[in-house]
């Protein structure tokens, strides 16, 4: 299965569970991505690659799917839908494809690891949206 699935024109990228603090801290690093993608800066070849990759913090697209991407030992993830378009029939049925339990739970500092994604210091909603930014910094 790829990270990024195109199916008129939704694009959709697989977090690990605990890679989001909060669905502004989503919202951030969409908002950067729409930015690099504009502007064409983006260091990632894929909107999802470019996606996890902010979320991360580095410049370095392979390790940032090491951070923020499904791994070995994972048992939640985000389905993140990075058009904006779908509704939740489509969340349900990519989670159907996938043979995945959909949840009601919203991303939240409870199940956030910030250790994971690679932030050094602090653990709260500011930390995240920090590293997001720190991932453009040159």
């Amino acid at each position: 299965m790829s990270w990024l699935e195109v199916r008129d024109s939704e694009y959709w990228a697989l977090v690990g569970g605990s890679c989001l603090a909060s669905d502004i801290h989503g919202w951030v690093a969409h908002q950067v991505l729409m930015r690099n993608s504009e502007r064409g800066v983006m260091k990632s070849n894929s909107l999802d690659g470019e996606f996890i990759r902010l979320l991360s913090g580095t410049h370095h697209v392979a390790s940032s799917f090491k951070r923020a991407g499904i791994c070995e030992g994972d048992k939640t993830a985000w389905i993140v839908d990075l058009s904006c378009e779908a509704g939740s029939e489509d969340f349900a049925e990519h989670a159907r494809r996938m043979s995945f339990k959909s949840l009601q739970d919203r991303p939240n500092l409870s199940v956030f690891d910030a250790n994971r994604i690679g932030i050094e210091s602090g653990t709260d909603e500011n930390a995240a949206i920090a590293h997001i930014h720190l991932a453009d910094m040159r």
